[in-house]
């Protein structure tokens, strides 16, 4: 029976079933034809026409803006150097800085890299630093500061030797080499570092050892001791890691400890006062001892006014 029966619950069959493989109809909102693809072609063509615009545009701004700095900066020769001016004082002549920086008389002030040239003058080993300034009339101002040696260095394992032999090598008060190309009066009576240890030495560079170190900072608080009574400093030696051994004119020679400086000077001055009232010829002072100074004299010391305690300590003339 097709049809359900009358009264029942079952819903009906239906009549018919899905049907299987219907076709799927897509519709194409953008649809090609001549028409489109002309107006995109014309399109396209506009766009690139308008690029092309703009960057012909952009290369004659580009064009334009290098002429002018070019005509204008460059070749202006309000920028161009025209005096250098040396601040300095030292060994270096003007000379030799300006030639160091290789600056010409073409040399454009405004477009001049002051870091670079401040560089090429700092490479030179008597230069400690350097300052520069231009005011773009042509006038370039040089600030130098030279390492002012305060001693000759000597170490024969480095070919340092003294001044006269042609050889020798200054030392500034931070301890960096300074070569000498001009021997001076001033020069030849400065003191003289003997180290055979020392470790390298680099011009312009302060060099490691904390002995060289210790030894230029006794030699500047001996100098501040120097006075007509007193002997001059001729040499300090550095025989070993732990002493420094001061020459004075008149052969005396004054070991003191590379650490401890200033209790150690308070005692050297309390002895040098009293051995410069009493008119003594000190031949060694050791001042590595702190109880029971050992001293040797060259001729037998005036000892007269000292109690037994104080002569006890003083040896006998040598």
């Amino acid at each position: 029976m097709s049809a359900a029966k009358k009264g029942s619950k079952k819903p009906a069959k239906r009549s018919s079933s899905k049907r299987k493989g219907l076709d799927t109809h897509v519709i194409d909102y953008e649809p090609e034809s001549p028409v489109i693809r002309e107006q995109e072609a014309v399109e396209r063509r506009r766009q690139g026409f308008r690029t092309a615009m703009w960057m012909i545009a952009a290369m004659i701004v580009i064009g334009l803006g290098w002429v002018t700095w070019h005509e204008a900066l460059e070749k202006n020769s309000q920028f161009l150097l025209k005096s250098v001016v040396v601040n300095t004082e030292g060994t270096l002549t003007r000379q030799q800085i300006v030639s160091a920086t290789g600056l010409t008389e073409d040399t454009n002030l405004l477009t001049m890299n002051l870091r670079e040239v401040r560089a090429k003058i700092e490479r030179l080993p008597q230069v400690k630093s350097a300052v520069i300034h231009r005011d773009y009339h042509g006038k370039l101002t040089l600030d130098v500061v030279q390492r002012i040696p305060v001693a000759w260095i000597e170490c024969p394992k480095l070919k340092l030797f003294e001044p006269l032999s042609g050889k020798g090598c200054l030392i500034d008060a931070e301890g960096a080499p300074v070569p000498c190309d001009v021997i001076t009066k001033e020069y030849i009576a400065m003191p003289k570092l003997r180290y055979p240890g020392l470790s390298e030495a680099f011009p312009g560079k302060p060099v490691p050892d904390m002995q060289v170190h210790a030894a230029l900072r006794l030699m500047e608080k001996l100098h501040s001791r120097d006075d007509d009574d007193r002997t001059s400093l001729e040499a300090i030696e550095i025989p070993n890691a732990w002493s420094l051994v001061a020459h004075f004119g008149g052969d005396a020679k004054i070991t003191f400890g590379v650490d401890d400086l200033d209790p150690q000077l308070e005692r050297y001055d309390r002895f040098m006062h009293e051995a410069q009232e009493r008119k003594w010829r000190i031949a060694t002072l050791n001042l590595l001892s702190r109880i029971n100074t050992p001293v040797t004299f060259h001729a037998t010391p005036d000892v007269t006014g000292l109690t037994v305690a104080d002569t006890a300590s003083i040896p006998s003339a040598r």
